[in-house]
């Protein structure tokens, strides 16, 4: 009789057959391979192209996972042809494969191709550039939009938005004369027009939101030596004397000084000139009454100088007061800036600015490009316009990168625009403004964007990214500068408002 061997049995038995060959390899020699699905971009970068844009090949591109996006977050300069740009891919897996497509380019034809490291193909970011990366896997695949921005605005132009320009805050539309001053946070501006006189006052001027109240000067100002402390504003008479507000210029009280003009506020001390019959004399006015008066140099300005600007050094111990121009008592003008530290009144610098009385002083920022490409950011002075000794008022804008001491001609991007009269002893101030990238992102550069929008618009997979926070919100600082007096001898009923336009971009994390 036969003896049926159960189906278990014979199973097992084969089991352990196959089992005894796989181990007999020893080595592991034989495991199974893993196939990489990796469809990352590790590197992006343009090669350089000197006759395109110098350091080109320094420009940091991001490379965001999440929206599937690789663009620069700082914009390329405007004007920049991005027709014919050679890019380096560098792949996260070797194994992977990288396919760039080309369509509704200015100077290509759409095409499709793979990517070669080696080659040196030319893109022309006008048109929509996508990179298709294939992961050896033969699945998995992930579509990146290439993006080149490039700025609408010139990058470094002082820019003053004639849709931005205001009238001085005074009660009517015919002012005579003007002068703005800054105290205890809120700038001040006097404006007189037919024999009545507003003070009006905001704490930003960016709202152009001013509160206006009517003076009853008991004496006749001289509007134009309106001139702030830390505590008090202060204006002469016709005569010279000096009277004192503690209110924002609503009620006045003489002091029983007299001055030929009066310079700036440093701290609560007030700088003047004072005339007698030796000569000029530099005074300094403390809050209490003491009086220092000290023999002005031939050389100092006694009248038509630049409002001043106060300036903290990183390794002084006092705070120091600069000014430019004016006239000096032989009745020559001057160029030269001076400077104040608290005691004592000295010339500073070699290259001076040409001679000229009326001169807008403002301390502000300018870029200047260093060796890695990027643009650092430096505390400047700028000093705009004034007025020769012949009559012929300047239009002209200098910039010193150390405090007054070196002047030079600002370059064609921060000249004043033709829209903008010539102009003389108007007054300047900065102020900040809080920007957001979604109001700006439209005016500020153009984006070299698809024309359709790109189908992975949504992401579903929480896929990891190298993209920074966004900023969404920054500081921007603004020039305001105040009347002025033109070849009429009129005031300008104007305040214009300008900005460095890279302050205006978003800022790159």
């Amino acid at each position: 009789m036969r003896k049926l061997i159960p189906i278990y049995a014979i199973l097992t038995a084969l089991t352990l057959i196959v089992s005894a060959s796989c181990n007999s390899s020893g080595n592991g020699d034989n495991e199974p391979t893993v196939v990489s699905a990796n469809t990352l971009v590790s590197n992006f970068r343009l090669q350089k192209n000197d006759s395109v844009m110098t350091l080109l090949d320094s420009i940091p591109f991001t490379i965001d996972v999440n929206r599937r996006l690789i663009y620069n977050p700082d914009s390329l300069p405007k004007g920049t042809d991005i027709t014919r740009l050679v890019a380096s891919i560098s792949l996260a897996s070797s194994t992977s494969v990288g396919e760039i497509s080309i369509s509704g380019a200015t100077t290509m034809k759409d095409t499709t191709y793979t990517y070669n490291a080696s080659a040196t193909d030319s893109i022309d970011f006008t048109g929509r550039v996508t990179l298709t990366v294939k992961a050896a896997d033969g699945i998995s695949t992930k579509q990146y939009l290439l993006q080149v921005n490039v700025h609408n605005l010139e990058s470094d132009s002082l820019y003053w938005n004639k849709m931005s320009r205001r009238n001085l805050p005074g009660a009517l539309t015919d002012p005579e004369t003007a002068k703005a001053v800054a105290y205890g946070g809120t700038t001040y501006c006097l404006v007189a027009e037919n024999g009545n006189y507003t003070m009006s006052s905001t704490t930003d001027i960016a709202t152009n939101n001013w509160n206006k109240q009517t003076v009853a000067f008991t004496f006749k100002p001289d509007v134009n030596s309106l001139t702030a402390t830390d505590k008090a504003l202060f204006v002469l008479d016709a005569n010279g004397n000096l009277h004192k507000s503690t209110d924002g210029g609503i009620n006045w009280t003489a002091t029983g000084n007299k001055y030929s003009s009066l310079i700036a506020g440093y701290g609560d001390t007030l700088l003047a000139v004072a005339a007698s019959e030796s000569g000029y004399f530099t005074v300094a006015l403390t809050d209490n009454g003491t009086e220092t008066k000290t023999a002005a140099p031939k050389e100092f300005p006694i009248k038509g100088f630049s409002q001043a600007f106060k300036y903290n050094s990183d390794w002084g111990t006092s705070e120091m007061l600069f000014m430019v121009g004016g006239e000096m008592a032989d009745g020559n003008y001057t160029g030269a800036t001076w400077g104040y530290d608290g005691k004592n009144w000295a010339s500073t610098g070699n290259r001076q600015l040409p001679k000229l009385t009326g001169i807008t002083l403002v301390p502000y920022y300018y870029f200047q490009r260093v060796a890695s490409g990027d643009y650092d950011k430096y505390p400047v002075l700028l000093a705009i316009g004034g007025r020769a000794a012949n009559g012929v008022i300047s239009k002209k804008v200098y910039i010193s990168y150390n405090n007054g001491l070196d002047w030079k001609l600002g370059d064609d991007l921060l000249q004043l625009p033709d829209y903008i009269p010539d102009f003389y002893g108007a007054q300047a101030f900065v102020s900040t403004s809080t920007l957001e990238a979604e109001t700006r992102a439209a005016s500020v550069w153009q984006a070299i964007s698809p024309r359709r929008l790109p189908v992975w618009l949504t992401v579903d997979s929480p896929a990891a990214t190298r993209a920074a926070k966004p900023v969404t919100k920054w500081d921007c600082p603004y020039i305001y500068v105040f009347g002025g007096y033109g070849n009429n001898g009129m005031v300008q009923n104007s305040i214009w408002k300008g900005v460095v336009n890279r302050l205006t971009f978003k800022p790159i994390v």
